[in-house]
């Protein structure tokens, strides 16, 4: 393994380590919010369920719902942000490196460079633009919402329907929020239709975020690299979960311009293709910067020559 797929693999495993924090802080918050509707069953008396106390649990649950979905945008927005700078750092890092084997004094500029791609891809994906819908990552978390929030009123109602106690369903809304629990075909015979794991659309949707952050900060990152015009799709074959269009990617090459994002949930990864050696590009780069003429380097002056200012 030389230099660069060495950089490749570090941002792997860190992509691959923020991918399990993030899953575990999610199930965290809905297990946070679990534990508080035990508490609300535990005090509710047996018997005691009347119309005004479902509409007021109803309204509690929503609250803390609404309250756990503002921190998982904060959450998921942070690490849109890491999974950015984690693809970015691959051409920063390699710029870094020949600068410091070549000293070629280019530090600043290569920092300012990559500084911007992480915001830039944030700013692009939580706000909608990128995507053909339009939506934003506020539009996808709000319809996330909505469907818990149905599934709430629809477990109230049949509750209700049911000539439950209060304390039954507060029991059984407590178990609907809890990610852990086990919603066997009693509980599906009971509330059909209903989600059996209440985190999957978030979780669904993180995945999704940070994944479409990382190739896209890639992509960008890797159009400041005059070295690199292609990207390698690698398809992952995970029992049952691969695609058809996964399978056919696998391995193929993609111009910069032309690379797709993952669909949803995807776990395929992308991989910048450098097609030559860390020395000839350095002694390239060193004789640039002495003053020689290089064609691809000063077209690439001309496009970046901004962000080397400083120097």
């Amino acid at each position: 393994m030389n230099e660069y797929e060495k950089l490749i693999d570090n941002s792997r495993k860190k992509q691959s380590k923020l991918n399990i924090e993030q899953y575990k802080y999610i199930r965290d918050l809905y297990k946070d919010v679990s534990k508080s509707l035990e508490v609300k069953a535990n005090k509710a008396k047996k018997g005691s369920l009347t119309e005004r106390w479902s509409k007021d649990y109803k309204k509690a649950v929503r609250a803390q719902i609404k309250q756990m979905n503002i921190v998982l945008k904060s959450t998921i927005s942070e690490n849109m942000k890491k999974s950015a700078e984690n693809a970015s750092e691959i051409q920063l890092d390699f710029f870094d490196e020949i600068n410091m084997r070549y000293g070629l004094g280019l530090s600043e500029s290569f920092k300012n460079m990559f500084s911007s791609v992480p915001n830039d891809v944030l700013k692009e994906l939580v706000s909608g633009d990128f995507y053909k819908d339009g939506r934003g990552l506020s539009k996808r978390i709000w319809f996330n919402e909505n469907k818990v929030n149905g599934d709430i009123d629809y477990i109230i109602q049949k509750g209700i329907a049911e000539k439950k106690s209060a304390y039954e369903l507060g029991q059984d809304l407590q178990e609907y929020v809890n990610p852990d629990s086990k919603k066997d075909w009693q509980w599906k015979k009971v509330y059909p239709g209903t989600a059996k794991t209440i985190d999957y659309n978030a979780q669904r949707l993180a995945r999704t975020s940070i994944s479409h952050a990382y190739t896209l900060s890639m992509i960008k990152s890797c159009e400041k690299n005059p070295f690199i015009e292609k990207i390698r799709w690698h398809s992952m074959f995970a029992s049952g979960r691969t695609c058809p269009l996964c399978k056919e990617r696998d391995g193929k090459e993609y111009l910069l311009k032309d690379c797709p994002l993952d669909h949803p949930n995807g776990l395929c990864y992308q991989e910048p293709l450098l097609d030559d050696s860390l020395e000839h590009i350095g002694s390239r780069l060193n004789s640039w910067v002495k003053g020689n003429s290089d064609k691809d380097l000063d077209d690439w002056y001309r496009k970046y020559g901004d962000y080397f200012s400083g120097n």
